[in-house]
């Protein structure tokens, strides 16, 4: 697999973004030849967003930098809901399937079995289906997992709790499934449920911005501005 720039690229850039706009301001308090190089440092800047611009439109860096926001998303949505593990899936709509993008506390027969899971199948398949989230307090007394080899797979990886909430567009398109998972039974506080809504709504809009066509993305570092602001509060 290719080695892609990471998201920090990105990330610093717009830290050394700020930073030259600071220091600009302060050297015209200084001296005029202060000013000169500081105007100069705003000209590398100018460059500097040119090439971000250009790398954003890049397929492998939009992946790479959508892949490590929806890491950091679903750790949050764990640490929050103090689940075990978690696991966010974007939906492939031509194939009408659910794949994992990002996973937490997961091994291989669990990853192999749930790597694509269609409407209907398991917890975050019925919420596919239904177009809206699926509790399970107790996997081993639920319908959802009365046929199939999941529930044997879910008790296999130390699960006995799970919800499935879709990721959805303003508009109500699905674009994937944040699930976590729970070692012991779990009554789901709706503090928890809201959370889960909010980290829902965070990793809609990584999943609308890298699969947006490249002639859609105008304005790409103010974008990447906006999206990295929008997930750290």
């Amino acid at each position: 697999m290719a080695d892609f720039p990471r998201a920090s690229t990105a990330e610093n850039a717009i830290r050394r973004r700020k930073s030259a706009r600071k220091m600009l301001e302060q050297g015209r308090q200084v001296s005029p030849k202060a000013l000169d190089l500081m105007e100069q440092l705003q000209l590398q800047g100018s460059d500097l967003n040119a090439q971000i611009e250009e790398l954003a439109k890049s397929d492998g860096f939009r992946r790479q930098y959508a892949e490590n926001m929806l890491t950091e998303i679903l750790n949050d949505a764990i640490e929050g809901t103090e689940a075990d593990m978690g696991n966010i899936q974007v939906y492939d709509a031509k194939a009408a399937r659910l794949i994992i993008r990002v996973q937490h506390g997961f091994r291989r027969p669990f990853l192999d079995f749930f790597d694509s899971v269609h409407s209907r199948e398991a917890a975050c398949g019925t919420a596919l289906q239904s177009g809206t989230r699926v509790v399970v307090s107790d996997v081993t007394d639920s319908p959802i997992f009365r046929h199939g080899d999941s529930l044997g797979v879910l008790l296999d990886a130390g699960v006995r709790s799970v919800q499935s909430t879709p990721i959805v567009t303003k508009l109500g398109t699905v674009l994937g499934m944040l699930s976590t998972h729970y070692r012991t039974l779990r009554a789901f506080a709706e503090r928890d449920l809201q959370l889960i809504d909010h980290f829902a709504c965070k990793a809609a809009a990584i999943i609308e911005w890298q699969q947006a066509p490249k002639h859609d993305l105008k304005g790409s570092l103010a974008t990447l501005v906006l999206l990295f602001c929008f997930l750290v509060h």
